[in-house]
């Protein structure tokens, strides 16, 4: 088990909590709803973390909302998540040459983040989670996006199976520390279960919360229990109460939680 999973699988434990907050900040120039009420990224940002502490386990920080910011005020936020005993991941889909990937690693590890989001566009899975390794961080690769063009994965074939799978069994190969599944109408249960028998259970699973039913949500919890992990953004970065939005979500996960292992026991 590596070092980023254990220390996830501990401060879940802790908190009670599968929940990890996607935290992008978005200037009110950017748009018209859902935004900061001012510039100040990183007031905002350091304001949301010390409010959902309690009820997460993990910050994720979108790289494109980042841009701007120097390297000294990141290590500053991953400070405050740190200290607050959450997981710092830094979203940002890396998938490059590995040269550049090294690069990109190194500074991941200088900004002091605990992991990263991989893109395996670049297909060199195996030297980025070396070298994720080697710079003692997580390693999260992206095997099916929310955005309807990323049906691409699914319906391209490599080696007689879906891209997505391909992926996946690369994955479980190297050894890497997660992988995340999107949400959205082209993806179902199906795809989770598939993973699942693809990629084992000694990994982590991420997916964002959508929707009404959440059915992903919980085909990701039943298949991969403690080693689950749920992300949700604007709902509550954005909502007028913070950590009470941040404790109503981590009650309707453990929720989740509860039924999943009630329905597997229901099987054996």
């Amino acid at each position: 088990m590596s070092q980023f999973i254990q220390k996830y699988l501990e401060i879940s434990k802790e908190k009670n909590s599968i929940l990890c907050i996607s935290l992008d900040p978005v200037l009110p120039s950017q748009r018209s709803r859902a935004v900061m009420p001012n510039d100040d990224r990183v007031s905002f940002m350091k304001k949301i973390i010390l409010d959902v502490a309690p009820h997460c386990c993990a910050i994720k920080l979108n790289r494109q909302y980042l841009i701007g910011l120097t390297a000294d005020e990141i290590r500053s936020i991953n400070i405050l998540i740190h200290q607050q005993n959450m997981l710092s991941i830094i979203d940002h889909k890396l998938g490059d040459i590995d040269t550049s990937n090294d690069s990109a690693i190194f500074w991941f590890k200088e900004e002091n983040f605990d992991a990263f989001t991989f893109s395996p566009f670049s297909a060199n899975i195996d030297k980025a989670s070396l070298l994720a390794q080697q710079r003692k961080l997580g390693i999260i690769v992206i095997t099916l996006l929310s955005n309807p063009e990323s049906m691409f994965y699914k319906v391209a074939i490599v080696n007689e199976q879906p891209l997505f799978l391909y992926v996946a069994e690369r994955c479980k190969k190297v050894g890497v520390d997660g992988f995340w599944i999107g949400n959205a109408e082209h993806i179902d249960v199906k795809d989770v279960k598939k993973l699942k028998e693809t990629i084992g259970s000694n990994i982590l699973a991420l997916t964002p919360i959508y929707g009404n039913e959440h059915l992903i949500v919980k085909s990701v919890i039943y298949h991969f229990d403690d080693n689950a992990m749920v992300c949700i953004g604007g709902p509550i970065v954005y909502s007028d109460d913070p950590r009470k939005k941040a404790e109503e979500y981590k009650l309707l996960l453990n929720k989740y939680k509860l039924e999943m292992k009630e329905k597997r026991n229901s099987k054996h």
